[in-house]
């Protein structure tokens, strides 16, 4: 039998994500067109929802929710967070505006920072592929407006306070 995290701890994690998201959406309305300047806000953001994320794992429940299928948003999650604390790319990209050359039809899209597809980021090293985790990113962040998937993450941890014995229902 595991050992439930201590309290301040998973205090701690989700404190530290719903802390880092706000910064995000700060940034977003600040910088929303700069990649560079949102990269580290969303970055952080998806480090303290995997930090949440692996001190629930200590509870059963938990556990037979995270592998469901609707547990894909914390997996992609988790396989971004790795690449991006192993490999430090840059994960998001900036999107639409005008762009030279321009092209008939002229069509302007609007500007967006959005993650980027798996397979625009440094391949994993091989004794870490992931390949459930890879899928369930590209699924659930590749292409997709930066904020998007961060509030499917923030849906996921507000179901699971939702959860019958869940360890986020003393928070």
């Amino acid at each position: 039998m595991t050992t439930p995290p201590a309290t301040g701890l998973l205090r701690l994690a989700f404190d530290g994500f719903h802390q880092a998201r706000a910064r995000l959406g700060e940034c977003l309305s600040a910088h929303g067109n700069s990649a560079h300047a949102v990269a580290i806000p969303a970055a952080e953001t998806i480090y303290w929802a995997c930090v949440l994320d692996e001190q629930l794992t200590s509870d059963g429940g938990y556990k037979s929710v995270r592998g469901k299928a609707t547990g894909d948003v914390m997996r992609g999650a988790r396989w971004i967070r790795n690449r991006a604390t192993h490999a430090l790319p840059l994960t998001v990209q900036r999107t639409g505006g005008l762009s030279l050359p321009i092209r008939l039809p002229i069509t302007i899209e609007p500007v967006v920072v959005r993650w980027l597809r798996a397979d625009l980021l440094p391949p994993e090293p091989p004794k870490y592929v992931d390949g459930a985790g890879r899928t369930a990113y590209d699924k659930t962040f590749a292409d997709r407006p930066v904020n998007d998937p961060v509030e499917d993450v923030a849906q996921w941890f507000a179901n699971e306070h939702g959860r019958p014995g869940s360890l986020l229902r003393g928070l």
